[in-house]
């Protein structure tokens, strides 16, 4: 009885130590399928209301954001004008792609904001 007890117990803990050790990224499900006009208008810079460069490029689907001279980050639809990051950075572009406001700006490599900041850019 002894024994099985120690091997139950063995076998819980390795398990636990397993699954520690596993990680698993959860990438949002993209919610709009944009068309290449749609791409090719998002690409380009804007200038923030903290002073900073916000820049805006795609790659075939895939849309990057950086800011400064921070690391690109891709950013997914959510829906037809806005975006989310997997850090949980949002982007919603108005006026025909010449303002963006951006909730969660501090979350993005390089920004010069508290984490939950809201800032504004426009082109």
């Amino acid at each position: 009885m002894k024994t099985l007890i120690a091997a139950l117990a063995a076998t819980l803990t390795l398990g636990a130590a397993h699954a520690a050790d596993v990680m698993v990224q959860v990438k949002p499900t993209p919610g709009y399928h944009l068309n290449q006009q749609e791409l090719n208008d998002l690409e380009q810079s804007f200038a923030l209301s903290n002073g900073q460069t916000l820049k805006v490029t795609t790659d075939m689907t895939r849309i990057f954001v950086q800011v400064g001279r921070g690391s690109w980050v891709e950013i997914f639809p959510v829906a037809k004008d806005r975006f989310k990051s997997n850090a949980g950075t949002e982007f919603e572009f108005r006026d025909d792609n010449e303002t963006v406001a951006i909730a969660n700006f501090g979350l993005l490599p390089m920004a010069k904001a508290p984490a939950r900041a809201m800032v504004l850019a426009r082109r």
